[in-house]
């Protein structure tokens, strides 16, 4: 492979930029089915005929469904013969509820295959590769290697941890205030941030929120105004159950995760059952009072192929997730607002100097103006 990677890095400008081009126009078929292929990832492909041009094209929509290269092979038809196939994600090569994609490859009598990474699951890593070298088939990775990886961050992190990647969502005016002192919090940001985090909701297999977010606002946690969108899944944190049976998250419109303690009776968890009969309890043991094991939680949604979690946390909820290192992403939207009441986080509580020394550091990975907010997304800074 080695050998194969170089020349790939050493022919000239226009098939690297082509090369490239194309692995782009991969990734965005890709993206079609976020939150739409759990456990899978999610890949794009294209076949493009032996002249250079593009035969055939598609995309991963849905586990247990036709794989992306399937698609792009079956379009190119004949097309297929000597020409090259792009694709987002390493060809897999083993047995699942669709056959192995290197299989039809070769029959395909493809003549090179680039690839952006390899998968990251031991059954496919490098394995698919190998197969395809062995039968005469030119192979090329790396392409954009960091943007293919980056890609599949919910696939990678959930293949090697069996944890979901979790990401923290929150909106705040300028002096750091998620609601007003009465709790409420609707509508901190403008409309065109909210649209955004519809996006979000539209990407992510799972809605994490806490039980006062729930009773304070009622919410949905629905997708709306989004093309070609559907509901993820809601995960409610409400260890006492104090939210009402006929909140509008218990509707049955999706799949609904109750998390709750051990200790409540039959008769008590019955009566979300009765509107939702999708719903599903999560029963853990209290750690403390009031509180459970969050890793044990994502664990939990982890076994049930959940691989990403947006949470749309209060302040106790957001603090105890950074307090416990679960972060992989936060998102912030900024609002040009002053509310002069509230805290932000009521689980962080910096006093002194060392407090500040020992604070919890994001890196900024990316923002951008949405209207007239902010949104800045961040990682720990390892």
């Amino acid at each position: 492979m080695q050998t194969n990677q170089e020349q790939f890095n050493s022919e000239d400008d226009i098939y690297s930029t082509q090369a490239e081009y194309y692995m782009r126009e991969c990734f965005e078929l890709a993206k079609k089915s976020l939150g739409r292929t759990s456990p899978n990832p999610i890949v794009g492909a294209i076949v493009l005929d032996k002249n250079g041009l593009p035969a055939g094209k598609g995309y991963h929509k849905a586990a247990g469904t036709e794989h992306a290269e399937v698609i792009a092979i079956r379009e190119a038809g004949e097309k297929a013969k000597n020409g090259t196939l792009i694709v987002s994600l390493e060809p897999c090569c083993h047995q699942g509820i669709t056959p192995p994609c290197t299989d039809l490859i070769i029959q395909s009598k493809i003549r090179e295959v680039i690839f952006s990474c390899h998968d990251a699951n031991s059954l496919v890593n490098k394995k698919g590769e190998e197969i395809l070298l062995k039968h005469g088939i030119k192979v090329f990775s790396g392409v954009l290697k960091s943007e293919g990886i980056e890609l599949n961050k919910f696939f990678f992190k959930w293949i090697k941890s069996k944890l979901p990647w979790i990401t923290l969502k929150q909106a705040q005016t300028l002096d750091g205030k998620i609601a007003l002192s009465n709790k409420q919090s609707k509508w901190i940001t403008g409309e065109l941030a909210r649209k955004e985090v519809h996006g979000l909701r539209n990407a992510y297999d799972a809605i994490l929120v806490g039980s006062n977010t729930v009773e304070v606002d009622n919410p949905e946690l629905t997708v709306r105004g989004i093309d070609n969108s559907r509901n993820p899944a809601k995960v409610i944190i409400d260890l006492n159950l104090i939210t009402k049976p006929d909140s509008k998250v218990y509707k049955n419109n999706s799949v609904v995760y109750l998390v709750t303690k051990v200790e409540h009776s039959k008769d008590k968890l019955n009566n979300y059952l009765k509107l939702n009969s999708e719903l599903q309890f999560i029963q853990l043991k209290e750690i403390t009072k009031d509180r459970i094991n969050l890793k044990e939680l994502f664990e939990e949604l982890g076994k049930r192929n959940i691989l990403s979690v947006l949470v749309e946390a209060g302040s106790s909820l957001a603090g105890e997730l950074i307090l416990s290192g679960l972060v992989d992403e936060y998102i912030l939207f900024i609002a040009p607002k002053v509310f002069g009441d509230s805290s932000a986080f009521s689980s962080l509580q910096i006093k002194t100097l060392q407090d500040i020394e020992n604070s919890y550091e994001f890196r900024i990975l990316d923002y951008k103006l949405i209207g007239n907010d902010l949104m800045i997304s961040l990682r720990p800074k390892c």
